[in-house]
């Protein structure tokens, strides 16, 4: 079970293991590379829950492993992108006192992080990074980065005020891009890094601070400037949080889905899970398949 079929570009579907064929394209002429395709194609091997499943729905991570489901090569190029960047990422990291893509493992889940390395500021004790490949609308939101009107000021701090039109003797405004670190919107990364944090430390690595390297595709664009964002690179401190928190988190999720498998049956996501609906909307592989239980 898991991706079966790609979606082609002119809405037919074909099997991946027949696509990756040679001479397998049922359009005649591949829509990408074979190499693109079979990156794209291929699912991790389900071994539970880890610490990236944070923000999923024990109703989407059950269906994708016991669903058979169509995917677009199109919709999975930002992962595919993501997943290119980490890897070169992974080759400049093997410097002193780095451990870049460490697999950890206890008795409740196993999971692989992105780097760690020796906190320079703060000796005997080590820096959790994640990198994350995102739009500049994502690094906004997790950046907690927002616009208000500020008043026009002249030279003397004096405020300037329209001479004419409808709005004429009101305050001139302009926006104004604020940073407020309290309107990060970083629960699924605070979840995961956290998660990170507890196998480290309980190897004897003290974390002394976590963090997000964002990496923002559309960087340098009059997009990304209009949002706030002015770099292509942010880091984007992620706070910590209380163990038993994130492990009564992770143990919850970790028995809805024992449970599906049990039963067959899960709860819809929620709106955090399923971003307001959003994800719902265009970005589950496995909608129909969930549509098709209903609500139970």
């Amino acid at each position: 079970m898991g991706a079966k079929w790609f979606l082609c570009p002119d809405g037919g579907v074909t099997e991946i293991a027949k696509c990756l064929d040679k001479g397998g394209c049922r359009m005649g002429q591949r829509c990408a590379t074979v190499p693109y395709l079979r990156m794209v194609g291929y699912d991790r091997e389900w071994h539970g829950i880890s610490p990236s499943s944070a923000g999923t729905g024990p109703r989407q991570i059950y269906l994708k492993q016991v669903t058979d489901y169509v995917i677009s090569p199109d919709d999975r190029a930002f992962a595919a992108l993501g997943t290119a960047v980490h890897a070169k990422l992974d080759l400049q990291a093997y410097t002193r006192n780095v451990f870049s893509e460490e697999k950890l493992s206890d008795e409740e889940m196993r999971g692989i992080s992105d780097v760690l390395e020796e906190d320079e500021a703060a000796p005997d004790s080590y820096v959790l990074s994640d990198y994350k490949t995102w739009g500049s609308y994502k690094v906004k939101k997790a950046m907690g980065v927002y616009q208000i009107d500020a008043p026009c000021l002249d030279e003397e701090s004096n405020p300037i005020f329209l001479k004419s039109g409808p709005n004429k003797g009101q305050p001139k405004t302009k926006k104004e891009v604020v940073i407020d670190p309290a309107k990060a919107d970083l629960k699924n990364e605070k979840l995961q890094l956290n998660r990170y944090r507890i196998f480290f430390e309980s190897l004897g690595f003290p974390i002394s601070r976590m963090q997000i390297q964002t990496i923002t595709r559309d960087g340098n664009t009059y997009m990304a400037n209009s949002r706030g964002i002015d770099r292509s690179i942010n880091i984007i401190e992620v706070p910590r949080m209380d163990d038993a928190e994130v492990l009564a988190y992770y143990d919850g999720l970790k028995k809805e889905v024992d449970d599906a498998f049990l039963t067959g049956k899960s709860r819809i996501c929620d709106a955090w899970e399923s971003w307001d609906g959003k994800r719902c909307e265009g970005y589950c592989e496995v909608k129909e398949a969930c549509e098709k239980r209903g609500r139970v």
